[in-house]
């Protein structure tokens, strides 16, 4: 059950992560080189293949200028 739960969360974090994304104009490219990861690392967040830490939905939420609470707000 915990992991169903886990891949449901990931979904939609995902989901919202992308919808906040492109109401800014930013590509997953800009976004990735604002927080300084490689190309892939939002598209395997938005497409619920990676986990996300804490410290980097902190800067997720920094470089799309919201409050890191909003990110999980969906």
């Amino acid at each position: 059950m915990g992991k169903k739960f886990s891949k449901v969360f990931h979904k939609k974090f995902g989901q919202h992560l992308r919808a906040l994304r492109l109401e800014r104009g930013l590509t997953q490219e800009a976004l990735s080189l604002e927080i300084g990861t490689d190309n892939s690392y939002i598209s395997n967040i938005e497409n619920a293949r990676n986990d996300i830490p804490l410290s980097r939905i902190n800067q997720i939420a920094k470089a799309l200028k919201i409050e890191p609470y909003k990110l999980l707000k969906f």
